[in-house]
């Protein structure tokens, strides 16, 4: 039979929800936003790094955009790039449409992809893989803090040397929910 309520990703036409393919993006949005606003800060004071520049990346990246927030970074599964000045998040999107290549974008400087998790920024925002921070490159870490978009991105490795750090974590479970 028709058992909509146990299937997730249905279309609308199944009973699937209005606004499903932005909502983790704009959750791991709001979810930095609340952060900031209760440290006396706002998302248009900050740098971001956005690894992963897939489905969440990109409407987080967006999101930010809009909200005059400066992405500095991001990477996708064919690269990485870097702008110290912002990337034009708008052009990226449109340049993504036509040309699924990163770093064939004319508004950035090609990076390497690994560099992108310990890039200079004010939050990174991990948003592909789990276990993408942990012991062999968390020490690295600029940003001051980690906003876990993708499942257990940070391992229980990284977690306490960036603990030791400073480094605030806003977990998976309440940033990408």
């Amino acid at each position: 039979g028709h058992s909509p309520a146990v299937v997730t990703g249905k279309p609308i036409d199944l009973g699937g929800s209005l606004g499903r393919e932005a909502a983790t993006g704009l959750g791991v949005v709001f979810a930095t936003e609340a952060w900031l606003a209760e440290n006396g800060k706002a998302v248009s004071d900050q740098t971001f790094a956005i690894q992963g520049f897939g489905n969440v990346g990109t409407w987080a990246a967006k999101a930010i955009f809009e909200r005059g927030g400066k992405v500095v970074a991001v990477s996708d599964i064919t690269g990485a790039i870097k702008n110290p000045n912002g990337i034009d998040i708008i052009a990226l999107l449109k340049h993504k449409e036509t040309n699924p290549n990163l770093t064939e974008f004319q508004g950035a400087d090609t990076m390497d992809p690994n560099e992108v998790l310990v890039h200079e920024c004010d939050v990174l925002i991990p948003c592909a893989l789990g276990g993408v921070l942990n012991k062999e490159n968390a020490a690295d870490v600029k940003a001051k803090l980690i906003v876990e978009a993708a499942n257990h991105p940070t391992d229980p490795d990284a977690d306490e040397i960036l603990s030791k750090k400073g480094v605030t974590i806003l977990p998976d479970i309440y940033a990408n929910a």
